[in-house]
């Protein structure tokens, strides 16, 4: 898959991914216990959808993304404020003093940096005591659990079978422990903490169709196929009401230097 590609889909990012919910901001403030005066740092903003919560609650936040047109668009969206940056730059050749954060964290972005690279240099940046965050959302790669997600999977497999990539709960709890395992790497992060967040989110037929859009692998599949699927996903959607209905999960793993 390619990063890249979302320095051209945006808006459809911005208005389409599910975004977190207040508890699992509460949570990571509780465990990592920072204040208004702590220094955070964002590994792949994205749109700023979880920068949000730290720019408006007065944290200082370095937020980093790979593409121009990416932190533009942050730095447009939080104009009025002036406790956040963004930086042009990949994690890994981020320049930073260590110990310098009391939080970093990354929301549905850390996959794309090798553990036995991003972690040690997480606890190289983090001060004693500072706390790594790192959450992702689920929805997009496990089976579908409604009719509904099951028909646009069917649509999917018959136009575009390559999208057809999603794992079992089995394959999902791997994926969980694989995590757990991988915060650990070298033995620099311990007993890491993890908890799910679930919800139900609810989509119009034009909404869901820019959430398709909003994801990478959704790119790799020629434009014929991408309409074929867009028309084929907007008439099932609009023969049903022209909503559809999403169920939410976020997994959340923090850890302590």
């Amino acid at each position: 898959m390619n990063k890249n590609v979302f320095r051209e889909i945006i808006d459809d990012y911005e208005i389409a991914r599910p975004g977190y919910t207040p508890e699992l901001y509460n949570d990571i403030i509780d465990y990592s216990m920072i204040k208004n005066d702590a220094k955070i740092l964002e590994i792949g903003s994205g749109p700023g959808q979880a920068t949000g919560y730290f720019v408006k609650n007065q944290y200082n936040i370095t937020g980093l993304e790979i593409g121009e047109e990416q932190v533009q668009f942050l730095v447009d969206k939080y104009s009025k404020y002036h406790n956040c940056n963004f930086i042009c730059s990949s994690f890994e050749d981020y320049n930073s003093l260590n110990e310098t954060y009391n939080l970093i964290f990354s929301a549905t972005a850390f996959h794309w940096i090798k553990p036995e690279v991003g972690y040690p240099k997480a606890y190289n940046l983090l001060k004693r005591n500072g706390v790594i965050a790192v959450f992702w959302h689920l929805s997009s790669i496990i089976e579908p659990k409604t009719e509904m997600l099951n028909q646009v999977r069917n649509i999917e497999r018959k136009l575009a079978p390559e999208l057809d990539t999603y794992i079992g709960m089995d394959e999902a709890e791997d994926l969980h422990n694989l995590r757990i395992s991988q915060i650990q790497v070298n033995n620099l992060f311990n007993n890491p903490v993890s908890k799910i967040y679930r919800w139900d989110d609810e989509y119009t037929t034009e909404r869901y169709l820019r959430l398709i859009n909003s994801y990478s692998d959704f790119h790799e599949i020629d434009n014929d196929k991408q309409k074929a699927v867009l028309n084929s996903v907007a008439n099932y959607i609009e023969s049903k009401g022209g909503k559809i209905v999403v169920p939410q999960e976020v997994r959340l793993y923090m850890a302590k230097k």
